[in-house]
């Protein structure tokens, strides 16, 4: 129940006797098969959790700031400022280089892919409440790092963390690489999602088309969930939609590991950290507005020179981490107490 689920025990395996499964949670848990493993220890060096991440050149204190992209729409596509957008443009626009990030597919799981081109990066903004399903994504990063391209990996914590480890045994050189990870609150069962899924489709008799989980006619702050379905109905904030983030907040529906994050601090595994500037109002009133300001650690001189390459599409606050800081830059999310209590009931009696 420690295991984050980040696949770098799998990816690393030489002899693919790393399968990662679900539990009864929804959570994928590398599963070994005895008849293929020839005990060489490389998933337990390799793993995030037992051993130590190490960041070249990184900061004691990252610099901190307040972010807003210089395009309006691009900061009303985005879940606040849109600085994912600027950081992402540079890689793709300016350097021909390649994303991943994580995107809904056709069934609406939420899945980490590759971008070459704007538009695919585009479906990796805005903020999907569910863990990723990563597959091979850190082997096609492997071979891409050796072929020379630029990569931005964008992830939680955990998630870059485990490719640091993965490339690191790999003997792979990294210099090609800018690791940006989300301040994250937890990841939640994508069993949980998809069953939710299941049910405002039924409800509203028809498949999804698009989903919003913070849609911004009401301003960035909290779930503004929208949901527009292929019958052309458009549901915001309604009472089924509002189902799955009720409990995403209660914290009943996350990773066990989330809450027991060892990422969840400044000693970030990345270069840059980017979120929601929370507290902007107090600390910088004249700076926020409806549309959202990002948050932005950078934190390794990799990060820095991104940061300073980014400016222009930028306009930005320099800020402090008493100004920024929120419960996951210092703690792990609180564990409900009755959260085992919520997961019997759900194996007995379903989503409805």
């Amino acid at each position: 129940k420690e295991c984050y689920g980040c696949t770098a025990c799998k990816c690393i395996c030489p002899t693919e006797a790393i399968t990662m499964k679900s539990d009864n949670e929804g959570f994928l848990y590398p599963v070994v098969d005895e008849n293929f493993c020839i005990a060489c220890n490389l998933c337990i060096d390799v793993c995030p959790m037992k051993n130590e991440v190490d960041i070249k050149d990184h900061f004691e204190i990252p610099e901190v700031y307040a972010v807003k992209h210089t395009s309006d729409l691009v900061r009303l596509l985005s879940s606040s400022g849109g600085a994912y957008t600027a950081i992402s443009d540079f890689i793709i626009k300016d350097k021909k280089g390649i994303c991943y990030g994580a995107t809904f597919d056709e069934e609406f799981n939420v899945r980490h892919k590759e971008a070459i081109t704007t538009s695919e990066r585009n479906k990796f903004r805005g903020s999907k409440y569910v863990q990723s399903k990563l597959g091979n994504v850190f082997y096609h990063i492997k071979q891409n790092l050796v072929n020379g391209k630029l990569i931005l990996f964008t992830g939680t914590p955990c998630q870059n963390a485990g490719l640091v480890k993965y490339l690191k045994l790999s003997k792979i050189d990294t210099s090609n690489l800018i690791l940006n990870d989300i301040v994250c609150h937890g990841v939640a069962s994508p069993k949980i999602w998809k069953d939710y899924v299941v049910f405002i489709e039924e409800k509203n008799k028809s498949k999804i088309k698009n989903y919003t989980f913070r849609f911004k006619e009401k301003g960035w702050r909290g779930y503004n969930v929208k949901v527009e379905f292929e019958n052309n109905t458009i549901k915001l904030n309604t009472k089924d939609v509002l189902k799955y983030v009720k409990l995403f907040n209660f914290n009943l529906i996350l990773r066990p590991s989330c809450y027991n994050c060892k990422f969840s601090n400044l000693n970030r595994p990345s270069d840059l950290t980017i979120g929601d500037f929370w507290g902007i109002e107090k600390s910088m009133p004249g700076f926020e507005d409806t549309k959202g300001v990002s948050l932005v650690l950078v934190n390794t001189r990799r990060g820095k020179d991104i940061f300073e390459r980014i400016k222009s599409n930028l306009i930005y606050r320099q800020s402090n981490i008493s100004d920024c800081m929120q419960l996951n830059l210092y703690q792990p999310t609180p564990k409900p107490e009755n959260r085992e209590k919520f997961w019997k009931d759900y194996g007995e009696k379903g989503f409805k």
